[in-house]
């Protein structure tokens, strides 16, 4: 399957909302800014936002580039100043389709919008350390660890940690 990237629209929430059953998966994909029981006004508050901001905050829906479905969704946030971007909230949303390599594509697409079309210097993100299949496809991307944020997550009576990642334009293989 190839995908495509566009800009993500206020049709398209109801559907990252429909895939998004539980407080886990949704802090899984999405980190601890969204809440499941207000997820539909905070997505329409970033897009909002994004739409005004382009220049800070994007949003994307990724698409399946055969028949033009949508299949998932991805975010950047910018910082001009520093020449860098930060990837978050990166959701395949049909569990069949995952493990696929569609993740990869999707980052793929993300750092060729960041590096080439925004000319920016530097990429990161954050991942739990227990996802080793997004840890595998950042890698695989060129992502390089940075250390680990020990138990810096809380969820119900666990606490997880996370690896924040990085890469930047000079080692980029696509």
């Amino acid at each position: 399957m190839k995908i495509k990237l566009t800009p993500f629209t206020k049709e398209e929430i109801e559907s990252i909302i429909s895939w998004t059953k539980t407080e886990e998966f949704l802090l899984v994909w999405s980190g601890p800014v969204y809440q499941l029981n207000s997820l539909r006004e905070q997505l329409i508050r970033d897009l909002d936002f994004a739409e005004k901001n382009p220049n800070q905050f994007q949003m994307y829906s990724v698409i399946d580039s055969e028949n033009s479905k949508l299949i998932g969704h991805a975010q950047i946030t910018i910082d001009s100043k520093n020449d860098s971007a930060h990837i978050s909230r990166i959701l395949i949303g049909n569990e069949t389709i995952r493990g696929q390599g569609i993740g990869l594509q999707i980052i793929k697409n993300l750092l060729e919008i960041i590096f080439h079309k925004l000319q920016l210097h530097r990429v990161t993100l954050n991942v739990y350390d227990f996802n080793h299949s997004a840890i595998q496809c950042y890698e695989k991307a060129g992502f390089k660890a940075e250390g680990l944020f020990k138990e810096n997550t809380k969820f119900k009576d666990s606490y997880w940690s996370t690896i924040p990642m990085a890469i930047l334009k000079s080692e980029i293989s696509i």
